[in-house]
């Protein structure tokens, strides 16, 4: 039998995480990822983040 064990992260209230390409409120790491690259930033400052890049496109 193959057990595989992972990490996945939960935002708090009110934040999402990121690692500056990856966004969510639950992220399963993969093989090789690291915690420590993912930080919380708000909902706001994402909203932020998507409404740029919409008018890039």
């Amino acid at each position: 039998m193959k057990q595989e064990h992972y990490i996945m992260l939960t935002a708090d209230e009110g934040k999402i995480l990121t690692d500056g390409e990856v966004y969510g409120k639950i992220i399963a790491l993969g093989k090789g990822d690291s915690p420590e690259r993912y930080h919380e930033i708000t909902v706001g400052e994402y909203e932020n983040i998507l409404a740029v890049e919409e008018e890039r496109s």
